[in-house]
């Protein structure tokens, strides 16, 4: 099969997992966001040994196979922090007493703390059926970076000429981030179209065109601030689980910057 055939298999399992987050949420939005958690732990581990830099994953596997499951279970949601805390004690005890722990994989360790798994855990924050809005929101923070990143990608590859940030991304093009600043806004256009059909729901056209905007923008500063770990470690993709797609990070690198921002704006502003 080319390798064409491959990307698009494997785009169709990944929005069918997406359409079963939709219908379902609940534990099935768990168990996507805890598996996405745990492999990015070790794609972010496996990045950081190409330059010397061993993490202190136990906790970070720890926190990331946890911290959703936490989440959902609404009694618990509120100890959250404590798993955070006991986390960041533990990487820091770990490094006074391992002596074989360099400064350096303290600083790894704990920015992977953040990013991806603090990020990732925002996620907890827009499912599971709480609000009436939350498959709206779910369905915002993929539709607005994808249809970016996928007119950012086709404009940028016919008509880009003048290079956005060459040292870090050298297929990036100006022309092609203008695209994708119009993308954005039309995933949030498809969002309000199909909502009412789907949902039930009524979240106003402006905020949806607006967070669609916000996410091209965000989104594509997402997916080159992960450009910039890929370039300095020697990689191409953090992993390979989505043959022809990379990994994880590869795939989430838009929507995980992005969702903090959907998160707010439907858990205080839109109702």
């Amino acid at each position: 099969m080319s390798e064409l055939g491959v990307r698009v298999i494997v785009a169709i399992g990944l929005l069918g997992i997406l359409a079963l987050m939709l219908i379902f949420g609940g534990w099935v939005q768990v168990a996507v966001f805890t598996f996405a958690a745990v492999v990015g732990v070790y794609e972010m581990s496996r990045m950081f040994s190409k330059k010397g830099i061993k993490l202190f994953a136990a906790s970070l596997y720890a926190v990331g196979a946890m911290q959703l499951a936490i989440l959902i279970i609404e009694p618990a949601a509120k100890y959250l922090p404590i798993l955070y805390v006991c986390a960041f004690l533990a990487i820091m005890t770990e490094r006074i007493v391992n002596p074989k722990r360099t400064t350096e994989d303290l600083i790894a360790t704990l920015f992977t703390l953040v990013y991806p798994l603090m990020l990732l855990m925002c996620f907890g924050l827009i499912g599971y059926g709480r609000m009436d809005n939350s498959r709206v929101a779910l369905m915002m923070v993929f539709a607005g970076p994808s249809m970016a990143d996928n007119n950012a990608y086709l404009f940028g590859r016919k008509f880009g000429k003048h290079k956005l940030c060459p040292a870090i991304s050298p297929n990036k093009t100006v022309e092609g981030y203008i695209a994708g600043l119009v993308g954005g806004p039309t995933g949030g256009l498809i969002v309000w179209l199909v909502q009412g059909w789907l949902f039930g729901t009524n979240v106003h056209w402006a905020w949806l065109l607006g967070l669609g905007l916000v996410g091209a923008v965000v989104g594509q500063f997402g997916d080159l601030f992960a450009s910039t770990f890929k370039r300095w470690s020697g990689v191409k993709d953090f992993g390979t689980i989505f043959p022809g797609h990379g990994g994880v990070m590869d795939r989430l690198d838009s929507a995980m910057v992005f969702v903090p921002i959907v998160a707010v704006c439907f858990n205080y502003f839109i109702k």
